[in-house]
């Protein structure tokens, strides 16, 4: 139970008609990695880790704070649903996926392209801890 859990949080994106998140393989912007990060305690670690890597101010952080807000807030929507729902969840989950990613790439400015390669070296991590 405690891995699907941890396998649903990280891999919110688009949503079947059964309310399932469909597994990504890079997971920005299509999955929950800023509520991962900023939200839940279980990433407070990783969190740290982004800020010292990308030597974020704290008004870059409160702002990936509101984002991840906000990613939470869709992501809660993934519940199960006729198929007409799941649609369009899918496109409101689309278009506030391409905002997220608009505002952290004006927000990060020249680290995006660092933030994007550390994002995908946790979450291959993440993945190869909940699959052992």
């Amino acid at each position: 139970m405690r891995r699907v859990m941890f396998v649903l949080l990280l891999g919110t994106g688009p949503v079947t008609a059964q309310g399932t998140p469909q597994t990504i393989s890079d997971p920005w912007p299509g999955s929950a990695v800023l509520t991962r990060l900023f939200v839940l305690s279980a990433g407070r670690a990783d969190r740290d880790q982004l800020i010292r890597t990308l030597d974020l101010t704290v008004a870059q952080v409160r702002e990936l704070q509101r984002l991840a807000s906000s990613e939470r807030a869709y992501a809660q929507a993934a519940r199960p649903l006729n198929p007409a729902a799941a649609r369009g969840l899918n496109v409101k989950l689309a278009a506030m996926n391409a905002e997220k990613d608009r505002k952290v790439r004006r927000l990060l400015g020249s680290d995006y392209a660092v933030f994007r390669a550390w994002v995908r070296n946790w979450w291959q991590a993440q993945v190869r801890r909940a699959q052992s």
